[in-house]
């Protein structure tokens, strides 16, 4: 079977139009992927890499054997899981290729696919409550009134809104689920966050005409400007990480070793800044963060580390264990797992028991108050107590003294 071929388009930060990088082709049959830069492109003194590891410059071909052929910023610029099940409702099967192609124009990041961009469609939120009562669809083909939309959010029905000058992601509740809760939930624990110093994804709450409650998740990588919409680059800790081998992905699914990558990409030390979300993450429960829900975005001033996304608080049974690990033992969380990663990632120990206590003090003294300001339904908010055990943990825990070793330290102090 023959190569499929595609320009690539890449927006250059701060430019509302594309320009053609060069091209990628991928064979149906051995699920290997091509890409190499234009000639002209490479001379462009503004041109930058897609990305700075896997397609640095070069004039020969680069070739990508992991995930199914698709380099990974290549992926993270396609739909996600709702947005690949929309289009097999649409078109039927797709291969990896085809789901890049038709995929429409709100796809993380700045590159594109095609001779020409596609047009972003987006909603006001006078649209979007016009539509809403028929979203997400029930049927097995699209309603033609609605446009779905593929933007970062994993599997959630979603549609992208124009409001206030900005982009958001409006993440709707699937069939089933509570009303006034799960919104909350996530608008709760991106507020929280920030409370607790962690860059989060800006968000707001808005109520349906029937009475469903959704969340407005800010797009962080895209902008309104003179002339259209700038586009910053997107890539996911999935992607930072080189993942894709399954032979090979549990030892690489590491914070540390996102920090370890993330300087390599950056040039600057995120190792605290990471410690601090992975540590909020186990206290209120969030075990979905998966490399997906971790990211850099690249602009002007290079690549750096993304505002937080996609946390949710969940309540464990057992132990909480996130999805990646964090320590040298794994990915259970406790305070002396939490302490050790600290000092793996070059953070004092003195600092490190003050910064988990106070984000721990912040999530108890104001996680139900939080619910109760935005309306949530009582009932699902007394069942999520739970997910704070490990909060709990650290405030009472009594933290042995510790001394910083440099021969222990995967970093130094910045």
């Amino acid at each position: 079977m023959a190569k499929k071929s595609t320009p690539i388009l890449v927006y250059l930060p701060g430019e509302t139009k594309p320009v053609r990088a060069g091209v990628f082709a991928w064979a149906p049959e051995t699920r290997v992927g091509e890409f190499a830069y234009d000639a002209g492109y490479l001379k462009d003194k503004d041109a930058i890499p897609l990305d700075p590891m896997g397609l640095r410059f070069r004039r020969s071909v680069i070739k990508e054997a992991k995930q199914d052929g698709i380099f990974g910023v290549f992926r993270d610029a396609g739909p996600d899981a709702w947005g690949r099940d929309q289009l097999y409702r649409e078109h039927g099967d797709l291969d990896e290729f085809d789901c890049l192609l038709k995929g429409p124009a709100d796809g993380v990041g700045n590159v594109a696919f095609g001779d020409e961009p596609k047009a972003l469609k987006a909603y006001s939120l006078a649209a979007l409550d016009e539509v809403s009562s028929g979203f997400p669809p029930e049927n097995e083909q699209i309603a033609n009134v609605v446009h779905p939309t593929t933007s970062m959010g994993g599997a959630k029905p979603k549609l992208l809104v124009e409001d206030a000058g900005a982009f958001w992601i409006a993440k709707f509740p699937e069939k089933g689920d509570p009303v006034r809760f799960l919104a909350a939930n996530e608008h709760v624990m991106l507020t929280m966050a920030e409370d607790c110093g962690i860059d989060a994804a800006q968000s707001r709450l808005h109520t349906l005409p029937d009475g469903r409650q959704i969340i407005l998740v800010r797009r962080f990588d895209l902008a309104k400007a003179e002339g259209g919409v700038t586009r910053k680059g997107f890539a996911s800790a999935y992607t930072v990480l080189g993942l894709g081998n399954p032979r090979e992905d549990g030892r690489k699914m590491s914070y540390l070793r996102f920090a370890d990558e993330a300087m390599r990409w950056t040039g600057r030390q995120y190792g605290e800044a990471i410690w601090k979300r992975l540590a909020y993450n186990a206290m209120v429960g969030n075990v979905d963060d998966h490399p997906r829900n971790h990211a850099l975005i690249r602009d002007a001033e290079g690549w750096r580390l993304s505002p937080a996304f996609d946390i949710v608080g969940s309540v464990r049974s057992e132990q909480v264990a996130l999805s990646m690990r964090f320590h040298t033992d794994g990915a259970v969380a406790t305070p002396e797992t939490f302490l050790a990663s600290a000092i793996l990632l070059g953070i004092d120990p003195e600092v490190a028991i003050a910064s988990m206590s106070r984000m721990a003090d912040t999530i108890l003294s104001s996680w139900r108050m939080r619910f109760e300001r935005v309306g949530a339904e009582g009932e699902n908010v007394e069942k999520l107590e739970g997910a704070f055990k490990i909060a709990s943990q650290v405030l009472k825990h009594k933290f042995a003294p510790v001394a910083l070793s440099r021969k222990r330290a995967r970093y130094r102090p910045a």
